[in-house]
Order: C-alpha cells, then structure tokens, then sequence
C-alpha cells in the first residue's frame, strides 16, 4: 500500500500541516529516554523515522522554532505558535560511522486528506505499528512499560533496557524494575523541568501522604499538543504549584502559578509559549527554548473545596532520573471509568490499534495492581 503523500503531520494549533512523503507500511518506536521524555512532557516519546525530513534543513518553515542542545547533535523543530514538538533529526553510530536519522513525533501523524479520498476505508492503525521500546533503564523504576506496549500485531515489540544489552526476554521484565524500586520517604516537594531546564516546576504537599491524582489522557488534542498517543497529567490545587526561576544573582525564585495567562503573565513566563487553544477557557504552556510541553490548565476548573486545579504533566517530574519517573509515593495513579481517559478519539481517529487499545486494558490491570507495590 503506497501513495506519493499518504501522510501529514500537524501541531495543535493547525499552523503547520505538512505533507510526509513515504512508503507504507511504517514502524513507529517508544523512547523512553530521559531526553524524550523530558523533550515531549510524556513518560515516552513515540518516532516514526522517515528517510528525510519533508522540507529542507537549511530552509525550515519560519513557523517553527529549532532547538538545537550543542553543535554535534541533532535538532528539533517545534511550532512556535502552540509548541507542539514535531520534527527531528538526530545522530546514530552504526558499522563505526556516524550517521544522520530524521524522524516525526508519531501523535502528530495522520493519514493526508488525499489518500484517505482514494482509500476511504484505510485507517491509520493499518499502515503504522510500534515494533520496539527502547532505553527502558532510563526510567529507574520502568515507568510506564509495565503497561505500554503494542498488541496490535502478532508479535509483541521488543522491550531494550538499553542499547548495551540484548532486548528484555518479556515485558514482564521491564516491569521488575518498577517492583524492585524503593522511593524516597517524607518527600513534601516534587521538581521537574524540560530538556533545557528553561522551565522548572514544583508541587508541594504538606504532608507524606496526601497524594495528587494522576490520569493518562488519550484525546486528540494532548496527542496534538505533545506529538505523543499517551499524555499523563497530574491534578494540582494551584496553591501547591509553583514555577522555579532564578534571579540575576542566580539564587532560586518560586513564582506562584496564575490563575489567568494575562499579557502581565505571558510576560513575567517570557520563556514559555502560552497557546489558547479555547480562548478564555484552555490554555496550553510549553518551553520556547525546547519546545516541552509544560501544562494544560482549563480555567474555572475546580477540586470540590472550591480550589483551582493546574495540570503540569507528569512526565517532567522525571527529570531527575535518579529517583524514578512514576513516583508512587506522591501520585495517585487512576482510571476514568473507562481506563484511560478519552480512548474515544483514539478509536474514533483510527489509531487505537497502534498503542491505546491495550495500553487502556493494560494499564487499569497496573493501577488495580499498585496497592502491593505501595
């Protein structure tokens, strides 16, 4: 099945729509790297690689913004509209030589308006599977590999710890991690930051056990707004939540979190791209540097006492990999009713089958599982 443009990749707010000129079938990757995660605000990145990126690289669209950590490696294109992380191209050593791979955040990907016209009954799930997660030992404590993985095909992926060794004999090894980790006691502040630790945030607790809900959303538009299938968002009452600045004499600021995204907040955040994607309603905060996403906060959304609710993801906390990204003992992982949150549109776009399906059976199994681990 092959079509000169089957596919199309587009960011939250629609400013870039790109044609993705390939040949189906494809296989997309699950990154669990710190660099990932802290690179999209997810527990993992997914990638499809792609044989070059569809525009030039000396000529991006001036839509986006390019990141770029040091000269000797790979760069990422993000729109500087709504933040959404797309592109990349990154560095690879193979047979001794180095090589450059490109690849597109796999959330971002649909099948293009003209191939659907010629294959109506097509669906994303037919031509784009998952065929290995990789870097799993990154997480600490496995993270979310006890319940990612891709059923869709006959075969499961391959789970690798890392690149060093030979891929994990089950997914049922890479969820030992998670069982053999011990967390921190009396912890009453939680740090996470992006890529380039441009934005740091804190949530507080004022005691070891009060725990934040935590949920795992699938609907369109944290697919859109990250350019990953599986967003986690953590639950904060605004008054626990806090951005980490530092001032000119380099010493720590805690700037408290706004209830509005005003001009006089966008310009005291200058470093973070605040994108209304319902005005007056939803607003979407990412890193202008790095493009991670940072928060999704619905303004006039309330705990029952009455307290405003700001949503970071969850993904950032794991920055510091020394102490595990799940953070069972500061989160409070949960279901929806129906799992995972908004499985919905997944089913409904088609690509339910690339990781959501069972990633929403599988992870209700793990949360229902939590209370022998705790």
């Amino acid at each position: 099945m092959s079509n000169q443009v089957p596919l199309q990749a587009t960011c939250l707010c629609c400013t870039n729509t790109i044609q993705i000129p390939t040949t189906l079938p494809l296989t997309a990757h699950v990154c669990h790297c710190t660099t990932c995660r802290t690179s999209h605000g997810t527990l993992f990145a997914m990638h499809t690689d792609l044989e070059s990126l569809p525009f030039s690289e000396c000529s991006p669209p001036s839509t986006f913004r390019i990141y770029q950590s040091s000269p000797n490696s790979g760069k990422a294109y993000f729109c500087g509209t709504c933040g959404t992380y797309m592109f990349a191209s990154y560095f690879y050593i193979l047979e001794g030589a180095r090589h450059e791979g490109f690849c597109v955040s796999t959330g971002c990907v649909s099948l293009s308006d003209s191939y659907k016209s010629e294959n109506p009954a097509a669906k994303l799930e037919d031509v784009l599977s998952v065929d290995f997660h990789c870097i799993i030992k990154d997480t600490i404590d496995g993270g979310a590999s006890p319940w990612a993985g891709d059923w869709s095909k006959e075969t499961q992926a391959q789970f690798h710890g890392n690149w060093e060794e030979p891929p994990m004999a089950s997914q049922e090894d890479a969820e030992e991690l998670g069982r053999k980790h011990v967390y921190p006691t009396g912890r009453k502040e939680l740090d996470g930051w992006c890529k380039c630790k441009g934005v740091k945030v804190r949530i507080t607790r004022e005691d070891e056990a009060k725990k934040y809900k935590t949920g795992v959303c699938v609907c369109d538009s944290c697919r859109l707004a990250t350019g990953t299938d599986v967003v986690p968002y953590t639950w904060v009452p605004r008054d626990n939540a806090f951005f980490v600045t530092k001032s000119e004499s380099g010493e720590e600021e805690i700037k408290g979190w706004p209830a509005l995204w005003n001009d006089a907040a966008k310009e005291s955040f200058g470093g973070m791209i605040i994108y209304e994607s319902t005005p007056g309603k939803v607003v979407w905060g990412a890193c202008g540097t790095c493009g991670a996403r940072i928060f999704y906060q619905r303004y006039g959304k309330t705990f029952e006492n009455g307290k405003d609710v700001v949503e970071p993801l969850t993904a950032l906390f794991g920055a510091d990999d020394t102490q595990g990204i799940m953070h069972l003992d500061f989160l409070d992982w949960v279901v929806s009713d129906d799992g995972v949150y908004w499985a919905e549109d997944a089913e409904k776009a088609g690509r339910a089958g690339i990781m959501t399906r069972n990633v929403n059976v599988m992870y209700q199994e793990w949360v229902k599982g939590l209370k022998s681990r705790v």
